[in-house]
């Protein structure tokens, strides 16, 4: 009984995330002859509209892409909180892509969604990143290096700044360095006929600056697939460059939970609250 009851949950759970998505994107349209990519739009469902989008990266070792509970059921929440939301669907490991198409595709979709911004009723200035895991690596990477150009090759010219208003990294991959590296997603964004000099350049905790955005930064000490020390090491880095940032550390929680509003898990339910608070407090 119990099974039939959590089934038919999660049927009207699928149907619920998928309600608010409006529309699918193809942001590489006329630009790449075959691409992957989709951002996934999702209204603002509140009676109090923010003027704020938020770009949502899912996690998956920069291999696949848990885009259920960490994208739709995000953006779901968030749409429910007036926040414009956004889904992407970026290129991985899977399909034979590795640096730097996962970071073309961040900074397009940056890109689309700023100059897009009266359409979808936004501040340009109010662009922020959400990401998960190897998402959440990617999301400390475009608030570190928005002003490294990746998108010169296809002769695109943003006509705004690339620089986020804000990053979220949930329970994130940071660190390139073997002692606590993640080996998958390092392995799979940074194969082995890439420079090795390129591991220094992907470690977040190496790169900090005084100029990034402010961070929101979440992990779990029992976390059995990123080393906690991951975000440990980064907030570090953040305190030391004077990078405004709020770091959150539950006791359980494990990893790639993503937001799930059901089941055992008590920090997959509430670290979203900690975020929209967070998000409110620094006016977004």
């Amino acid at each position: 009984m119990k099974s039939k009851r959590f089934l038919l949950f999660l049927f009207l759970f699928c149907l619920f995330l998928t309600a608010g998505a409006q529309n699918k994107i193809k942001p590489w349209k006329g630009i790449r002859p075959v691409s992957r990519v989709r951002l996934w739009h999702y209204t603002p469902q509140s009676d109090t509209v923010k003027n704020t989008a938020i770009i949502i990266l899912p996690g998956g070792s920069y291999r696949y892409l848990g885009i259920r509970q960490e994208g739709h059921a995000v953006a779901c929440m968030l749409a429910q909180h007036g926040y414009a939301a956004f889904v992407l669907r970026y290129s991985t490991g899977m399909y034979g892509h590795s640096y730097p198409v996962m970071m073309e595709d961040i900074q397009r979709a940056v890109m689309w969604v700023k100059e897009r911004a009266e359409t979808y009723g936004i501040d340009p200035h109010k662009v922020g990143i959400l990401g998960f895991s190897a998402g959440g690596h990617l999301s400390g990477w475009m608030g570190t290096y928005f002003d490294d150009d990746h998108l010169k090759k296809y002769e695109l010219v943003p006509a705004l700044s690339l620089r986020p208003a804000f990053v979220g990294m949930i329970y994130p991959v940071v660190t390139m360095a073997d002692d606590i590296v993640h080996k998958k997603s390092r392995d799979n964004l940074l194969p082995w006929d890439l420079p090795l000099s390129l591991r220094q350049y992907m470690s977040l905790e190496q790169n900090v600056r005084e100029d990034m955005p402010p961070v929101f930064l979440m992990t779990c000490l029992d976390d059995p697939v990123v080393n906690p020390e991951n975000s440990d090491r980064y907030k570090e880095a953040l305190v030391k460059k004077g990078v405004p940032h709020k770091y959150l550390v539950y006791e359980e929680g494990g990893h790639g939970f993503g937001y799930r509003p059901e089941g055992k898990n008590k920090t997959a339910k509430i670290w979203i609250a900690e975020f929209l608070q967070w998000l409110k407090e620094h006016n977004f």
